[in-house]
């Protein structure tokens, strides 16, 4: 019976080793409260004495070589160095190439359909009776192609409260620059009556 007990127990149980110059961490009591732990180390792994018990040496206690448990024990992984690379390059051979990065602007209010064909290269792409075709189609669905929002009575949708009672939550921060971001958009909505205050 109890050995079909400790079968079931270790089913997920995996078998840790060390090899004699592994790095590993070593479970300890804190100094300032000794019923807390934390993880301790890098040691290194100076002998194996058993299936489950190792010596562990320390940087900087040479001589104060300790015995712990497997059960004590973790690898310790070093993390990846963190190398900061930095390529310059001549601002005049950067003019001089044909490739042009388009400017993306965030507030975009006017539509100017000559600038438009001038920066997407309409005039490679189409002739100029489709170019025409496409103007005429951008002004005759003005209010669709337009920066500001719109309203629709095509669809509508109800919201069904379960209470009247509004939510109350907690109130997060957020950075300086997200809060101009928000406080531009909400008084863009409250020009365009979207909002109501």
């Amino acid at each position: 019976m109890q050995t079909k007990r400790k079968v079931w127990y270790d089913r997920k149980a995996i078998k840790r080793e060390f090899s004699e110059g592994d790095l590993v961490l070593v479970v300890a009591t804190s100094k300032p409260n000794k019923l807390a732990v934390e993880w301790k180390g890098p040691g290194r792994i100076e002998k194996k004495l058993s299936e489950t018990n190792y010596v562990v040496s320390f940087e900087g206690k040479k001589d104060q070589n300790q015995v712990y448990h497997v059960n004590m024990l973790k690898p310790s992984h070093k993390r990846a160095e963190l190398v900061n690379l930095m390529i310059t390059e001549d601002k005049s051979d950067i003019e001089d190439r044909d490739e042009n990065f388009p400017e993306i602007d965030s507030e975009p209010t006017l539509f100017n359909f000559d600038e438009t064909k001038e920066s997407s290269s309409l005039n490679d792409k189409l002739d100029e009776l489709q170019i025409q075709e496409l103007h005429d189609l951008l002004l005759k669905f003005s209010k669709i192609f337009s920066n500001k929002p719109g309203k629709t009575h095509l669809v509508m949708h109800d919201i069904q409260l379960i209470e009247n009672t509004p939510i109350q939550c907690k109130p997060y921060r957020i950075s300086h620059r997200r809060t101009e971001i928000l406080r531009t958009e909400i008084n863009k909505m409250l020009k365009l009556k979207k909002l109501l205050k």
